[in-house]
């Protein structure tokens, strides 16, 4: 390596600026390369969507984000970050039942679970109260041996099960079930799968702890904060570039790739070792979501005016429910009533407006059966618990598993 090592970053995600930020503050010499016009992959907002009212175009709602060492070491919050949090981190309605809330304390979630509590707190609580030591371990790489053990220990054994076994064998209640499965239904999988409780129980305590957040003016508040991290550092960006061939870019003394699998085996020039190539080919791409954006003319009229105040809502129901639906779309059939994630950002951040931003699981590469399928089955997942949220819609945009792709390819088949 010269006095100043370079490195060249292909793709400018979340993950592409956080590591050319951190080589930058390492003293190397960085240059980024972004096919798209803009940077931030997935991470992007806009106001051009509804006429003036914020979008998050991808991700919404950042558990991680807030909790991230990576994110941390940046210091995000001195280039213009801030996360806003809503009343209730989440909230679960349920057909005929007290809705189930995740707060953000351990202390005020268990108290809202009844007879569930302690059990709750049992499975919860060390994580939350030491979730600093947990994310060590659990956001390092898997193979190696943890920095804190006896805390791998105790959060290895429940997290190896299924979310829904764990939540079934623990809890008496529908809301712990349902707060601790439907958590674990971000991975984008059943929760009757194993090592879903992994997935569950991080979850949760991230909400518990740090929360989950959105970040105040968009999600490109992330973007900008770490591109703001890069120029201010020395480092440089180029967008509209489209690297097909790693020999077309300046030497370098490292090349890391923002890409999946599929874009990987794409370029030229890579040099891969045959067993890695192998391993790349043998990748298979997850189900996928079909993402459906509401303007509205009030709030959405929850039949518990409590869940207006979280922002997340998960719509879908049961633990038997949910499992049943995952699993339809794990293999290849699109339910009726299908697992909805929803995010009422204007709970936290009223800068927004009134928007609602929401997704279906659906197959991966899904194609609707009839035009505003989706759309439909969205809107009346959330008629179930908001009986009149037609009535509030002015407008909506509907975008499929094929348009994420086109919008960013490495949301491969919309996953």
């Amino acid at each position: 390596m010269s006095a100043q090592p370079h490195a060249v970053v292909v793709g400018s995600g979340p993950n592409g600026l956080s590591a050319a930020a951190r080589l930058l503050l390492e003293g190397w010499d960085v240059d980024v390369y972004e096919s798209a016009p803009t940077p931030g992959g997935a991470a992007r907002s806009t106001a051009s969507l509804f006429g003036g009212a914020i979008v998050d175009l991808g991700a919404a709602g950042h558990p991680f984000g807030v909790a991230s060492p990576a994110f941390q070491k940046l210091k995000l919050e001195e280039h213009g970050l801030t996360w806003k949090n809503a009343p209730y981190e989440m909230a679960h309605p349920l057909d005929g039942k007290e809705t189930a809330f995740l707060s953000g304390s351990i202390e005020k979630t268990a108290a809202g679970l009844g007879s569930d509590a302690k059990a709750w707190d049992w499975l919860h609580g060390h994580v939350v109260r030491d979730i600093d030591k947990h994310l060590d371990n659990l956001l390092g790489p898997m193979l190696s041996i943890p920095r804190h053990p006896v805390h791998m220990l105790r959060f290895g054994p429940p997290a190896l099960v299924s979310a829904a076994t764990l939540a079934k064998t623990l809890f008496k209640t529908e809301q712990a079930r349902a707060l601790l499965a439907s958590s674990a239904v971000h991975a984008i999988t059943s929760p009757s799968r194993p090592l879903t409780g992994a997935f569950g129980i991080l979850f949760g305590a991230l909400g518990q702890s740090r929360g989950w957040p959105v970040a105040k003016g968009g999600t490109q508040a992330i973007v900008d904060a770490l591109v703001s991290v890069i120029y201010s550092n020395g480092g440089r960006i180029h967008t509209g570039v489209e690297i097909s061939d790693l020999r077309e870019l300046p030497a370098a003394d490292a090349i890391i790739l923002n890409l999946t699998p599929r874009q990987i085996l794409q370029l030229h020039g890579t040099s891969l070792a045959p067993k890695t190539r192998k391993r790349l080919e043998k990748w298979k791409y997850g189900p996928a979501v079909y993402k459906v954006d509401f303007l509205l003319n009030a709030p959405v009229p929850w039949t518990d005016p409590r869940v207006g105040t979280a922002a997340t809502v998960h719509v879908g129901g049961t633990v038997d429910e949910i499992s049943f639906v995952e699993s339809e779309v794990a293999a290849g059939r699109m339910p009726d009533r299908p697992f909805v994630m929803v995010c009422q950002q204007y709970a936290a951040d009223p800068t927004r407006g009134l928007t609602l931003w929401s997704y279906a699981h659906v197959p991966h590469g899904y194609i609707e059966r009839y035009p505003g399928e989706i759309r439909e089955l969205i809107t009346g997942q959330i008629e179930r618990f908001a009986p009149g949220f037609r009535e509030t819609v002015v407008d909506a945009t509907s975008t499929s598993p094929c348009e994420l792709e086109a919008w960013n390819a490495n949301l491969v088949g919309g996953d």
